[in-house]
């Protein structure tokens, strides 16, 4: 015997209808005119959303595979938020985790991904932030100091340069590794890294000094090569700053200060 009171029982009609609006599903008692003002309303309502936030997959795909999209998103995904703001971070985990479609662009999981990064980044929270003149010496002895709001990205698509004259149909060689940061001027931005930046920011984040960091990452390098990563580790520190990645530097010796 079913025990739900009928009220619910048509409240949740209802709602699978907007979710999937076919005719063997319409509600008793609900006129399909006014029920499609609903359905219009929710995919507007996501379309908003979701556009938005995923302007570069919007101009990747057609028009109707774009609708199509969200409304098996809709249909499908189970968001786990009642907050219109999230709606983003549900089609990430939708597509990453649920989509299976063979028609799908292969990379469309990924530029999701660094495209939802930039909203990520752009709402984070963190103190107003100012960047110091820092000297190259400063930058190599001491414990450079990110901006709050970043992220270290790895990808196996390039992510950066797909747009409508560029749909690559294979992945990567390599990874690609991007930074990810907002600026002292709360503008989102992006640096395409090599491997050894990629290691040599990790290795910063750590609490390592410019110079310490560097020093682990010498391997076998003789004297004269390890001089060449040095001045390559410079550069890049030097350039990280001028940036605005790096805002600051802390004494070698902070860390062991802390309680």
């Amino acid at each position: 015997m079913n025990t739900t009171p009928t009220f619910q029982h048509q409240q949740r009609q209802f709602l699978n209808y907007l979710r999937q609006p076919q005719a063997p599903l319409l509600p008793n008692g609900f006129a399909p005119e006014r029920l499609a003002v609903y359905v219009d309303l929710l995919y507007n309502k996501f379309d908003e959303s979701l556009t938005a936030c995923f302007p570069v997959i919007c101009s990747v795909l057609a028009k109707d595979d774009w609708r199509a999209l969200l409304l098996d998103f809709i249909a499908k995904h189970r968001c786990l938020t009642p907050y219109y703001r999230q709606i983003p971070d549900e089609f990430v985990q939708y597509l990453q985790q649920e989509r299976q479609h063979p028609d799908d662009w292969p990379f469309l999981a990924e530029l999701a991904h660094f495209e939802w990064i930039e909203l990520q980044l752009s709402i984070a929270e963190a103190e107003p932030v100012t960047r110091k003149q820092l000297s190259d010496a400063e930058l190599l002895n001491n414990v450079p100091v990110f901006a709050p709001a970043i992220q270290l990205l790895h990808y196996h698509w390039p992510v950066q340069d797909i747009a409508p004259n560029f749909l690559p149909s294979e992945p990567l060689s390599t990874a690609s590794h991007i930074l990810g940061f907002r600026d002292s001027d709360d503008q989102v931005q992006f640096i395409a890294l090599n491997p050894a930046t990629a290691k040599l920011i990790l290795l910063l984040n750590n609490g390592l000094t410019g110079r310490q960091a560097l020093q682990a990452m010498r391997g076998e390098l003789l004297d004269a090569q390890f001089l060449e990563l040095t001045l390559f580790g410079q550069r890049i520190l030097a350039d990280l700053h001028s940036r605005g990645a790096i805002i600051d530097v802390l004494a070698p010796d902070y860390l062991e200060h802390q309680p």
